[in-house]
């Protein structure tokens, strides 16, 4: 008995020592051969016809939005990545350019009711801003990354568009869907208009910085320190409470605007949405809440309040607020709750524990997570 009691304390020590290890482990950039591989799964799913037996037509039976994100954070994971080696830019430039080719496919934009001879007219209607925010910045990419002036007048002209629109509005706030406004879209059309302003020196982004200010002053949430979700259309008063899936996302925009108060809004986050289980950390889709639900089409299932958007979008905040122990146990959660693909010269995660169809989109985003980084212009 007392040669078991020496093995189990032995063995209680050793895992309390590799727990310990685990925890004060830190994130690091994804290997150059890993990148390669994951990259080389989205480029397949980019340049597939956008028909029934695409990935990505398949994604858009859960939600015609997924269709759209799938395009535009492969973007801006591939733009990321030439940031940090220019030796990738060769492949990820085609296909940034194919994938806002297939944004201005109806498929996509007949979603958000545009009508493409408006939308490449010199005047562009007021249009939704998820639509227009995610395409604004996808050129605005392309034109970061590369020489290519395909795009360049479309760029300026839906930039001049939303800063005209955003200066007409008395909060700052532009409509998602008819009567509806969701801040995280509009982090999005604000960081497009930063890098407007970074390619050609329009100064649109002083609405970016007056947007802050304003946010300040009325869509944080008292409690938390977060932003809200929603604003009424009418009224500019912040509606729905903070979430996970809507703050996570948020907070990897505006840090291309005011990396500041993105990590400020990042380590309020933290602090009322998340626990530490040691070599993990898990985030909360709302502050205080533990049920375990269905969810809805933002947050996908809940178990006792955790979400997957609230925990894969905080290892993009995690990332940028430099906070890698955190971004390491939230790689490892990502990793547990997936299985690894390998096949052929392909790299890809599924869901383990959930029938979820949510890739190529969920690949393009913890690429994107990984990866991120604070756009500059080197010419």
């Amino acid at each position: 008995m007392k040669i078991w009691k020496k093995v189990f304390l032995a063995i209680s020590i050793v895992l309390i020592a590799w727990i310990t290890i685990l925890s004060f482990l830190e994130y690091s950039y994804p290997s150059k051969e890993e990148i390669k591989l994951r990259v080389n799964y989205l480029e397949r799913v980019i340049t597939e016809p956008l028909d029934s037996n695409s990935e990505i037509e398949e994604l858009g039976y859960e939600n015609h939005e997924w269709m759209l994100f799938s395009y535009s954070f492969s973007t801006y994971a591939f733009t990321n990545i030439a940031q940090n080696d220019s030796t990738f830019n060769a492949q990820v430039v085609p296909l940034i350019k194919e994938s806002i080719n297939k944004v201005l496919d109806n498929k996509i934009y007949g979603n958000y009711g545009i009508e493409y001879e408006k939308l490449i007219s010199d005047s562009i209607p007021d249009y939704s801003v998820l639509y227009l925010g995610h395409l604004n910045l996808m050129l605005g990419n392309l034109r970061l990354i590369s020489n290519d002036t395909t795009y360049n007048r479309l760029n300026d002209r839906i930039s001049k568009s939303l800063y005209e629109r955003y200066r007409d509005t008395e909060f700052l706030s532009l409509e998602s869907y008819p009567y509806s406004i969701w801040i995280p879209d509009n982090t999005v059309a604000l960081a497009s208009l930063k890098l407007h302003d970074m390619n050609t020196g329009s100064s649109y982004d002083s609405v970016s910085d007056d947007w802050v200010e304003y946010s300040k002053k009325h869509f944080i949430n008292e409690e938390t320190g977060v932003l809200y979700s929603t604003i009424d259309p009418h009224s500019g008063v912040a509606e729905e409470e903070p979430r996970g899936s809507m703050l996570g996302w948020s907070i990897m925009f505006i840090y291309q605007f005011d990396a500041d108060y993105a990590k400020d809004l990042y380590a309020n986050y933290k602090r009322h949405f998340s626990r530490n289980f040691g070599v993990l950390r898990l985030f909360k889709e709302r502050h205080n809440v533990s049920t375990t639900d269905i969810g809805d089409i933002d947050s996908g299932p809940i178990l006792a309040g955790f979400s997957i958007p609230a925990n894969e979008f905080a290892l993009g905040n995690a990332v940028l607020a430099e906070d890698y122990k955190t971004a390491r146990k939230l790689q490892r959660l990502i990793r547990l709750g997936t299985s690894s693909i390998k096949e052929e010269n392909e790299f890809r995660y599924e869901p383990r524990l959930i029938d979820f169809t949510i890739s190529p989109m969920a690949e393009a985003l913890v690429l994107y997570s990984s990866t991120i980084t604070q756009w500059t212009k080197y010419n």
